[in-house]
């Protein structure tokens, strides 16, 4: 077996889909027992593996092209605009309570994954190249998606449970502002939390994504720690300012214009 020097494993691709197929074991034991303990799952997670690799491979291919272009400048904008709107359409279905979320879902997650990217151009850590590029921003958008949903479905939920209060604020000449403010950092914090507590276990119960990639890869175990630490930061960072941004438009869609909860909820 022979991988090249930059792959990081010690076989070709060719010989990887032979590796492949044996582990398709673990999926075969997966099923036997979901099937013998009646869980439930051996279908859905058939689909799900289908759905996945085909997806997975079709980037892959895509990936491969794209590294070979010359002027890969151009299509990777397409790639970007594509990454935002498909997390904004996923993170709005996941708040399907909220009428038109993807309003609120789309430009958040625009935005705090841009400013956290270019903070990464602009201090280096993120080389204009495309094997940089794609999957940092694959990253950022994706845990950008996640942390929105997050924030929107705990901040509709809140505003279910606390109607009666929130009523009672607004009717004391509260502003919708002052109403759903303490809502709204419980809601943004709530979002965060897996992530923090991801970062506190940090090396210790889990050795994350990114620093594996590099270390499979054949990168210095110290530099592969440090770039780990930069995505961790770059996820922290871009989430946050999208779960604020989300929380914020999200008002409008909370209230009236009369100030007034929303019917929907």
């Amino acid at each position: 077996m022979g991988g090249g020097i930059l792959s990081g494993l010690p076989y070709t691709w060719e010989e990887g889909l032979v590796i492949l197929g044996l582990t398709l074991v673990l999926f075969v034991l997966a099923i036997a027992v979901s099937i013998f303990k009646r869980i439930g799952i051996a279908k859905e997670y058939t689909i799900a593996l289908i759905r996945g690799s085909v997806q997975l491979f079709f980037t892959a291919g895509i990936l491969y092209l794209l590294f070979e272009f010359e002027w890969w400048y151009y299509p990777i904008w397409l790639m970007l605009i594509a990454m935002i709107l498909m997390g904004g359409y996923t993170s709005a279905k996941r708040a399907s309570k909220m009428p038109g979320a993807y309003k609120v879902t789309t430009p958040s997650i625009l935005i705090g994954g841009t400013i956290v990217l270019l903070i990464l151009w602009i201090t280096g850590a993120m080389p204009s190249e495309p094997q940089f590029i794609i999957p940092l921003s694959g990253m950022v958008f994706g845990n950008s998606m996640t942390i929105c949903s997050l924030a929107l479905n705990r901040l509709i939920r809140e505003f279910e449970t606390n109607r009666p209060s929130l009523e009672t604020m607004l009717s004391l000449g509260a502003t919708p502002k002052e109403a759903m403010e303490e809502f709204a950092r419980m809601s943004v914090k709530a979002a965060l939390i897996p992530n923090i507590d991801s970062l506190k276990t940090l090396g210790i119960i889990f050795i994350p994504g990114a620093m594996a990639g590099l270390l499979i890869a054949g990168t210095n175990p110290i530099l592969a720690a440090e770039y780990q630490i930069i995505v961790f930061l770059m996820i922290l960072c871009g989430g946050l300012i999208t779960s604020l941004i989300a929380v914020y438009l999200a008002r409008g869609m909370l209230f009236t214009k009369a100030y007034q909860i929303a019917e929907w909820i």
